[in-house]
């Protein structure tokens, strides 16, 4: 397992994307954009060495990040790790007692994924990933 990317909530990706670029020191056409109607959020990933920083504005007013940046503002927003069993990983946390938020694992575009809610891991949004080309 390892660190897949860093979720960063914001209120515009194109003030962040800016920012991020420069600070990082990675070429605007270098960021990957794509929006994920099923979370309804605009992402914008910063590809580093192995893993991702991920800028989500919200693409609505009732987006969980639109509720995540009322209550805290701009910021870390969840750690994602990528997982080679993510069938194996989801049915060890629910019969641990994990609290996750969703009933099984999810499908997005190239990979399926699931969360932990943050009161089962130390306050952070928590999210497991399998790309599909390593599903079995």
């Amino acid at each position: 397992m390892q660190l897949d990317h860093i979720g960063i909530a914001v209120n515009r990706l194109t003030d962040s994307v800016q920012v991020f670029s420069a600070l990082i020191g990675i070429a605007p056409e270098d960021i990957r954009s794509r929006e994920v109607p099923a979370e309804k959020v605009r992402i914008a990933e910063l590809e580093l060495e192995g893993m991702a920083i991920e800028l989500m504005e919200p693409m609505s007013e009732d987006s969980p990040i639109s509720g995540f940046l009322a209550k805290r503002g701009q910021g870390v927003h969840h750690l994602c790790f990528r997982t080679e069993d993510i069938e194996g990983l989801f049915a060890r946390l629910r019969d641990n007692g994990v609290r996750l938020l969703s009933d099984g694992v999810r499908q997005g575009s190239g990979y399926r994924y699931f969360f932990v809610h943050p009161e089962s891991a130390a306050g952070i949004l928590t999210e497991f990933k399998q790309p599909n080309e390593e599903l079995i």
